[in-house]
């Protein structure tokens, strides 16, 4: 990377949440760049006052009414738009049009145009609408030339950066065919509380969930592609389905759990790539355990299996849960009583502090292009609304090749396997 010298990044924040309260701190863990200075200077919120307390307790310049309004005030190098998903579209098309140079979009990309307008329809039409209104913002995007990052953390996890250093080793030995991927993401509910309300969720598990392990099998088939070929291998259809567990179930069943009343609470995806190999991902809220989330790839060289969260690699007992306090040992643990695997540097270890790093970068470097950009977040997009019309549709194979080989993307949309840090040493 380019170095950059007495340089100050402006960044914004849009959502005072779960997502945006890891968004502020993760810029206070990003490695130090000589030089380079961040500064939180904006955020904002459905409610002032949510944004204000949020300002305090980050350390944020100043807390704004809206997202067009911080924007023009603060002129910032990277928004963060970490708003619940209905403002995601709005806030990203806002942002192109204040020409921000990096605008950051958390997952999933956008959700259906017509819950705005109190609309229904059936999965299929929402799917051809959605990915209308997602065309519609990335046009926009590409024409005021800002880079999207598309925030899937777990493509930017350590061992999802290892794998491509790997693909890159076994290519010279004509070896890198990824055969088979599975991942899964799960807890016991969502932090969100609009998650239950599709209007400004998009949907549970199968659209908030399974977009997670979705985001690396996705990314991972464009790398492998990129380094054999010079072309990203991209998703042509998708097996689905989508419960509500819970709901159905006895009211003692859900004592550990949210249960869900609007959107489901499990769901798995299968995904066949253009080459004919699968990915087969989970997503649900049944975790009662914390959460999960865990990755596997098999190649025709090998194996990679990536215990993300838990792992064993710490192990810690306690006779009485009361002794550690307000630390969080893993995400949604009901307990730390017994035995439990902490996990340290848990926003590294899910890969947010390398996701950000990446915006950084992106800001400070013009050439510089986000790993997981606009064609991972459109191809992400596919893939889950067709995976709700495979649900409706007694899990039957939806092509969405129209969608993913017809929408083509300049290399600024694609991941650049030889940026990768290097981690594994020779």
């Amino acid at each position: 990377m380019e170095e950059a010298r007495n340089t100050s990044l402006r960044i914004t924040i849009s959502g005072t949440g779960f997502a945006g309260d890891f968004t502020a701190r993760v810029f206070r863990q990003i490695p130090h760049k000589n030089g380079v200075s961040l500064e939180l200077a904006g955020v904002t919120s459905g409610h002032l006052g949510n944004a204000e307390r949020f300002a305090q307790r980050h350390q944020v310049a100043r807390a704004f009414e809206s997202h067009r309004e911080m924007l023009e005030t603060v002129k910032p190098h990277i928004d963060c738009i970490a708003c619940a998903n209905y403002a995601h579209a709005q806030y990203v098309c806002e942002a192109a049009a204040a020409n921000v140079p990096v605008i950051v979009l958390e997952k999933p990309p956008i959700i259906w145009p017509g819950y705005g307008n109190d609309q229904e329809a059936d999965a299929e039409t929402r799917k051809v609408e959605t990915m209308e209104a997602f065309h519609d913002a990335l046009e926009a995007v590409e024409k005021s030339g800002s880079k999207l990052l598309y925030a899937e953390n777990l493509a930017y996890v350590d061992g999802v950066k290892a794998m491509t250093m790997v693909l890159r080793e076994v290519e010279q030995r004509d070896k890198g065919k990824i055969l088979f991927q599975q991942g899964v993401c799960a807890h016991q509910g969502s932090h969100a509380p609009a998650y239950d309300t599709p209007s400004k969720s998009g949907g549970g598990s199968l659209m908030n969930k399974v977009c997670h392990p979705l985001g690396p099998a996705l990314y991972l088939k464009q790398i492998e592609g990129i380094i054999r070929d010079g072309r990203p291998i991209r998703p042509i259809k998708v097996s689905a389905v989508a419960l509500q567990v819970l709901k159905q179930q006895p009211h003692s069943a859900g004592e550990h759990f949210r249960v869900m009343q609007n959107v489901d609470d499990y769901a798995r995806a299968t995904v066949l790539f253009e080459d004919g190999t699968p990915a087969e991902l989970f997503g649900y809220d049944l975790s009662i355990s914390g959460i999960r989330n865990a990755f596997s790839v098999i190649a025709d060289f090998g194996q990679y299996d990536m215990r993300i969260n838990p792992n064993d690699s710490n192990e810690l007992f306690l006779p009485d849960g009361e002794a550690v306090g307000d630390i969080v040992l893993r995400e949604k643990l009901p307990t730390p009583q017994g035995t439990a695997f902490p996990c340290p540097r848990q926003f590294h270890a899910h890969g947010y502090v390398n996701e950000m790093e990446d915006a950084v970068n992106c800001a400070l470097v013009k050439k510089q292009r986000p790993q997981s950009g606009m064609m991972l977040a459109w191809d992400t997009l596919a893939v889950l609304m067709a995976g709700y019309e495979s649900a409706e549709k007694d899990a039957a194979f939806i092509d969405i090749s129209d969608f993913t080989l017809g929408r083509d993307f300049d290399e600024r949309a694609q991941p650049d396997p030889q940026d990768i840090e290097i981690l594994l040493q020779r």
